[in-house]
């Protein structure tokens, strides 16, 4: 399945950084923690307080033109 996401990194002090984007994977759990490692590889929070992840929602595969 592929999914957009979006996960977001929350501080006491500072405003959240959020990144959006798009991943895929078998199974939900999967998609998950891969968003969640693109978006601390892009983002590098430091010293975050909470964490929200979420799967916006499948994307539609195109059929393949034969």
């Amino acid at each position: 399945m592929k999914v957009d996401y979006a996960v977001t990194f929350e501080f006491p002090e500072r405003p959240p950084l959020t990144q959006r984007g798009t991943v895929e994977a078998g199974q939900a759990h999967v998609c998950v923690a891969r968003a969640t490692r693109m978006a601390k590889k892009a983002l590098r929070p430091r010293g975050w307080s909470s964490l929200v992840v979420v799967l916006l929602g499948r994307v539609q595969e195109e059929e393949p033109a034969v």
